[in-house]
C-alpha cells in the first residue's frame, strides 16, 4: 500500500482530544459573543425568525443527501482497509451532488408553503430562497466534515470549522449593520459555510486525490445493498432527531394559540436559554464524531467488549463532566440574563433550568448511540428517538396551550430522558454491559431542571458514591482512570523545569 500523503495522515486519539478542546473552547467563544450580539441587537422576534431558520436548515440539510454522508464514519475505513476509498469517495459525491440539487429545486418550487411551515406565514416567502441558496452550502459543509472527521484529520475539520465560525460573525454582524433582517443572518451564514469548505478542499485535495487510487473496484450492486441500508436507517435517524429538536418551537407557532408574531417572539426567548447549553451538545457531536472513527476501527479488529467498555466510560466522563459545567452554567445565568443581555429575555432565564438539562440529557445520548452504529444496527438507532419525538408531540399537545413556552421546554427534556433510558436498554439487549453507574449518570441531569442546590447536592452524592462503592465505577474503569491521572501528573511534572525561574534576590 503506498504511504498516504502528508496532509492525509490521520491524526491520533489523543491528539484528536487536544485538539477538541481547543477547538471548542476557541471556536465556541465565538458562537457564544456572536449570540449574545445577535439578542442585543435584534428584537426576539427576529431572533425567533433565526431560529426557526436554523433549524430547519439543521433538519433539511441531512434529510436532502439521504443519510450517505452520515455514512462515512462507519464504512469509510472498511473500504479503506480493502483499497477502495477511490470508488467510495467517487460514488458517494455524486449521489450528494445530485440529491442536494433536487431538493434546492423543491425549496425554491414550493417556497410559500415552506415560509408557512417554517415561520407561520406566506409572507417569509423570500427569506426561503435566502435559505434554499445557503443549503447547498451547508451540504458541502456537513459533507466535508463528515469526510473529514472519517478520515481522522480531525486537525484540518477544526481549522474549517473555526473558520466558519468566525467569518459567520464577521460576516453576518456586518450585514446587520446595514440590513438588520434575518437574510442577512441567513446569507451570512451560507457564506461563512461556503468560504471555509473551499478553504478545506483546496487543502486536502492533493493529498486525497493521491491516496484515493482504488486498487480494486467494487460492484454496484453490492455497494450500494450495503451502503444504502445503513444510511437510509441514517436518514430516518436524522429525520427523527432534528424533528425532535424543533417539535418544540415548531408547536409553540403552530399550537399555542398566538400569532405568529408573538409566537416568533416565544421562540427568541427559547433561543436565548439555549446559546449556553447548546455548547454543550455542540462539544458531544464533536466528541461523537471524534471517537466513532477509532471505535469503528477497533470493531473492525474484533474487539467488540473494549468498544463497549470505551463507550461506557464516556457516557459516564461525559455525564458528570457536563454536570459540573451545567452547575456553573446555572450560577452564571443571571448575570448573563441580567446584564449581558440587558434583561430583555427574562423568559429565556426562567426557562433555562430545563433548557440545560435537556442539552446535558442529549449530550449523553449522542455518545451511547455509538454502540448501535458500531454495531451496525442503525435501524434501531430510531427506535429511542421515535418513542422519544411521539412523548414530546403528545406532551407538547398537552402542555404548549397551558403554560406556553415553559410547557414545551418542559415536555423536551421530558422526551429527552424516555430516549436516553430506551437507549440504555438497546444497548444492553445486543451486547454492551449497561452497569448501575451508567443509569445513575444518565439521570443526574435531571437535577438541573430543580434549581443549583439540588444539582450540587445530587453531583456530590454521586462523587461519594463513586469514592466509596464500586456502583459507579467499577474496579477496570478504576484502574483507567487512575493511570490517565498518572500521565497527566507526569506531563505536567515534565513541563515545570521548562519554565524560567524568577529569581527574586536579584
Amino acid at each position: 500500500m503506498n504511504e498516504p500523503h502528508a496532509r492525509m495522515r490521520c491524526d491520533t486519539l489523543t491528539a484528536s482530544v487536544v485538539i477538541l478542546l481547543l477547538a471548542t473552547i476557541l471556536q465556541r467563544s465565538i458562537g457564544l459573543g456572536r449570540g449574545v450580539l445577535f439578542c442585543r441587537w435584534l428584537t426576539p422576534e427576529t431572533l425567533g425568525e433565526w431560529e426557526m431558520a436554523y433549524s430547519f436548515l439543521l433538519l433539511f440539510a441531512p434529510l436532502a443527501v439521504l443519510g450517505i454522508p452520515g455514512s462515512y464514519g462507519r464504512y469509510l475505513e472498511h473500504y479503506r482497509q480493502r483499497g477502495q476509498l477511490g470508488t467510495f469517495l467517487r460514488r458517494t459525491t455524486l449521489w450528494t451532488f445530485v440529491c442536494s440539487a433536487l431538493a434546492i429545486g423543491v425549496l425554491v418550487g414550493f417556497a410559500p408553503q415552506f415560509a408557512n411551515l417554517v415561520f407561520g406565514s406566506r409572507e417569509h416567502a423570500t427569506t426561503i430562497y435566502f435559505i434554499a441558496g445557503c443549503l447547498a452550502a451547508v451540504i458541502l459543509h456537513h459533507t466535508l466534515t463528515s469526510l473529514l472527521t472519517a478520515l481522522r484529520l480531525f486537525r484540518v475539520v477544526t481549522v474549517m470549522n473555526f473558520a466558519q465560525s468566525f467569518l459567520f460573525a464577521a460576516l453576518t454582524l456586518s450585514l446587520l449593520y446595514s440590513f438588520p433582517h434575518v437574510m442577512s443572518i441567513v446569507g451570512g451564514y451560507g457564506l461563512a459555510c461556503l468560504a471555509a469548505s473551499l478553504g478545506a478542499l483546496i487543502y486536502i485535495w492533493p493529498g486525497c486525490h493521491t491516496s484515493s487510487q482504488a486498487s480494486e473496484d467494487v460492484p454496484h450492486a453490492e455497494f450500494w445493498g450495503r451502503l444504502l441500508r445503513f444510511a437510509f436507517f441514517v436518514w430516518v435517524t436524522n429525520l427523527l432527531s432534528h424533528l425532535f429538536a424543533v417539535v418544540d418551537r415548531t408547536m409553540i407557532l403552530h399550537w399555542s394559540g398566538m400569532s405568529p408574531e408573538v409566537a416568533l417572539e416565544q421562540v427568541g426567548h427559547y433561543h436565548s436559554s439555549r446559546i449556553i447549553p447548546l455548547l454543550l451538545v455542540s462539544f458531544a457531536d464533536l466528541l461523537s464524531g471524534l471517537i466513532m472513527p477509532h471505535l469503528s476501527h477497533d470493531w473492525e479488529l474484533g474487539l467488540r467488549q473494549m468498544v463497549a467498555k470505551k463507550i461506557n466510560l464516556a457516557v459516564k466522563l461525559t455525564g458528570l463532566g457536563m454536570q459540573v459545567v451545567g452547575i456553573c452554567i446555572l450560577m452564571f445565568g443571571p448575570f448573563m440574563f441580567g446584564t449581558v443581555l440587558e434583561g430583555r429575555y427574562s423568559a429565556g432565564l426562567s426557562v433555562m433550568p430545563w433548557t440545560l438539562a435537556g442539552c446535558v440529557i442529549s449530550g449523553v445520548y449522542v455518545i451511547a448511540q455509538c454502540y448501535l452504529w458500531c454495531a451496525e444496527h442503525p435501524r434501531l438507532a430510531a427506535v429511542p428517538l421515535a418513542v422519544g419525538l411521539g412523548v414530546n408531540v403528545l406532551l407538547n399537545l398537552v402542555l404548549v396551550p397551558i403554560w406556553g413556552l415553559y410547557g414545551a421546554v418542559l415536555a423536551t427534556a421530558l422526551s429527552t430522558i424516555l430516549c436516553l433510558s430506551t437507549l440504555h436498554l438497546l444497548n444492553g439487549r445486543f451486547g454492551m454491559k449497561v452497569d448501575s453507574g451508567t443509569w445513575l449518570i444518565s439521570f443526574l441531569p435531571i437535577s438541573l431542571g430543580f434549581g443549583i442546590m439540588i444539582s450540587i447536592g445530587c453531583l456530590i452524592f454521586v462523587l461519594g458514591l463513586s469514592l466509596v462503592t464500586s456502583r459507579v465505577f467499577d474496579s477496570e474503569e478504576r484502574q483507567e482512570l487512575q493511570q490517565l491521572i498518572e500521565v497527566g501528573k507526569n506531563k505536567l511534572k515534565s513541563l515545570v523545569p521548562k519554565l524560567v525561574p524568577i529569581n527574586l534576590s536579584s
